[in-house]
């Protein structure tokens, strides 16, 4: 009898686990000005949808975790910049290029 209980309390702790995993998450953003200037603030703003967590890199060496982050490019260029984002074990990932004048 006790056997048949601990693999009950087994399997619903599995289950417990695979439903926390959350729903699937999108990655999704905007930023401004458009057409940003080197040493000019630009203003991430976070679209996503469902996600818990958030991962940027901003295409310069530059990493940050915020929900919509700042950010100062130096210098003028084209720089790729990726948002992950998370929900439990699933994820998704924007890509997107940005240029910065003068």
């Amino acid at each position: 009898m006790r056997k048949i209980i601990i693999k009950v309390l087994i399997s619903g702790v599995f289950i417990t686990l695979i439903s926390s995993c959350g729903s699937q998450p999108t990655a999704d953003f905007k930023w401004s000005p458009q057409t940003p200037k080197a040493g000019e603030k630009v203003t991430f703003t976070n679209t996503s949808l469902d996600a818990k967590s958030y991962s940027w890199n901003f295409g310069d060496m530059s990493i940050g975790s915020e929900v919509n982050p700042v950010h100062i490019y130096k210098n003028k260029g084209s720089y790729i910049i990726d948002l992950s984002v998370h929900n439990g074990l699933k994820s998704d990932v924007k890509t997107v290029t940005i240029t910065i004048t003068d």
